[in-house]
Formats: structure tokens, sequence, C-alpha cells
């Protein structure tokens, strides 16, 4: 796949919506690997483990705990990157942070920090709270719209909005529509960090919904973005 990406502005302002919306399907397929794209309403658990040097940092799981990704620490190779995987260990891509600002992102392509398959960067957001601190934006070209369209047609969005104080939310945004939503685990975690005090080395359950014709590895790795930003789990 060529690189076809620029680098995102490092910040973009916006207000806070005042409402959360409720989960609604896109109005067409989206995608950065289209075999993951889902036909129907999936739930998954995101599960952090190991630490920098881990081949595992990450398990995502389905509802029956059957493992569908993995992810690897940032450390776990000479290459300072995470490097997602099927269920089988075969390579999907890479999530790799800009050294001077640790909360740029970039996917790429497996054994590359060139070929960027989409890109990341922090929102600015404003409401009645205050700044909304983990808020981003991924773009990336949307391997599944029709082959027709030109490149820069192609080439789509997302808005990540946080909510929440006590328990983060994550509403993945196209356009006015919410296609997934991250969330802490009440579930699935033993104990919650309830106070700002108690969140240091904090590394919660994470639930992930997904809308029908939406790529389930696109939602995972944006899933990734947030906590290792919100959680500090950058190990």
């Amino acid at each position: 796949m060529p690189a076809i990406y620029t680098e995102t502005k490092r910040f973009s302002y916006t207000k806070s919506p005042n409402y959360r919306r409720i989960l609604k399907a896109p109005d067409r397929p989206i995608a950065i690997r289209n075999e993951y794209v889902t036909e129907s309403k999936v739930s998954l658990i995101l599960r952090p483990l190991g630490d920098a040097q881990s081949q595992t940092a990450y398990r995502i799981e389905d509802e029956d705990g059957v493992t569908m990704f993995t992810v690897t620490g940032r450390k776990s190779s000479d290459r300072s990157c995470r490097e997602f995987r099927d269920a089988s260990g075969l390579p999907l891509f890479e999530l790799h942070r800009k050294m001077s600002f640790k909360n740029v992102w970039s996917v790429t392509l497996p054994g590359s920090s060139i070929s960027k398959i989409a890109t990341g960067a922090p929102r600015l957001i404003f409401s009645r709270g205050g700044s909304a601190y983990g808020s981003f934006n991924i773009t990336f070209k949307n391997v599944a719209a029709m082959e027709s369209k030109p490149d820069e047609e192609k080439r789509l969005t997302l808005n990540i909005e946080r909510h929440g104080n006590a328990l983060a939310l994550f509403d993945v945004v196209d356009g006015d529509r919410k296609v997934a939503e991250v969330r802490e685990s009440l579930a699935h975690n033993k104990k919650l960090a309830l106070f700002p005090e108690s969140r240091r080395g904090y590394r919660p359950v994470l639930e992930v919904m997904v809308t029908p014709g939406v790529d389930l590895s696109l939602i995972v790795a944006i899933a990734v973005m947030a906590s290792d930003w919100v959680f500090s789990a950058n190990y």
C-alpha cells in the first residue's frame, strides 16, 4: 500500500457536544483492512498485559474470551513501536509515536516507519467542564470505499471524543454518527480508579463496541491509542 498521507496537524480545536450520540452504523463501510469489516454489532475486550518488553502487551478478545488480536510492547524488539497481530500471530500493522511529541501517532505497514496507513493527533476539546483531555483524530485512506472514487475522496477522518470523569468513555464519530465506543469496563476490572490519586499506573480493561460496517482492527488501534495516552500505559 503506497504512502499517501502527510502528517496531520498536531492539534485541532473544537467544542465538545453537550450530548452523547447513540451507536449507529456508518452509511458505507469504513476500514484500513477490509477483511476485518464486521457484518454485525461486535463487542470486544481489550486487556492490558505485561510491560514494554512483552510480546503481548495487549490482548483483544471477543465476548467468549477468544483471542482476536494481540499487540506487542513498545520495546519488545529493536523497533520502538507496537506491532498489531492477528489471532495466529501474523503482523497486521505497526503503531508509532513521534519522539518529539508522544501523542502524535502513525500506523504503518509491518516493518516500516514511513509507509503510513493512518495518522493520529490530539484534539483540544472545550466544554462546560473545561478541556476534554484524551480526544483525538485519526485520518486514513478508507480502503472499503468504492474503487471509482478518487483517492482524495477516500480520505477519511474519525473524531474520537472523550467523555466521563470518574470513568473514561470514548466515542468514535464519523460525521454525525457514533460508529464505535471504547469505555472502562465495570465487569472486567477488579477495582476502579475513581480518584486522580488512584490512577497512577492504572491500566484498566476496556470494552469496545463496534457497529456493522466498521473494521475491527481500526477500532482496536484507536482503543490502544486511547489507553496509551489517557491511562499512561506507555509500556
